[in-house]
């Protein structure tokens, strides 16, 4: 019998970061990638259409930023499973403070993948 697939929503305008961050998710035993965004808007509607186990969401983009994303899927689902991915510093204190129920974790970047893996393992155990 097949284990079940995690599946996660990858969020990011850098096709670069998508690309590292794919690769290290890629390894991770029963983890399926089902889309990728590149903007917070397209993140809503492939949320709603696909209701991913995990996103992970990128803050600086263009159009709808990662933070208003955030709150519109956490509307929309307020059991989402939200990893935030960002370069951003401290700038993103305030907004992880306000958003403590639903993100989950922040993951740096540039991607490290024990980092990446041991969160992802983390939350696919609080899921099971």
């Amino acid at each position: 019998m097949n284990a079940r697939k995690f599946t996660i929503l990858i969020v990011d305008d850098s096709k670069l970061a998508t690309y590292v961050l794919e690769d290290i998710l890629k390894k991770i035993e029963n983890v399926m990638i089902v889309g990728r965004a590149v903007d917070g808007l397209e993140a809503v509607e492939l949320y709603k259409k696909l209701k991913p186990d995990i996103v992970t969401m990128d803050l600086v983009m263009p159009g709808m930023n990662g933070e208003e994303a955030v709150r519109q899927i956490l509307e929309f689902d307020k059991e989402a499973k939200i990893i935030v991915v960002s370069s951003v510093g401290s700038s993103q204190d305030k907004f992880i403070e306000e958003l403590k129920a639903g993100v989950l974790h922040v993951i740096p970047k540039p991607y490290e993948v024990e980092t990446v893996t041991n969160i992802i393992l983390n939350i696919i155990e609080k899921i099971k």
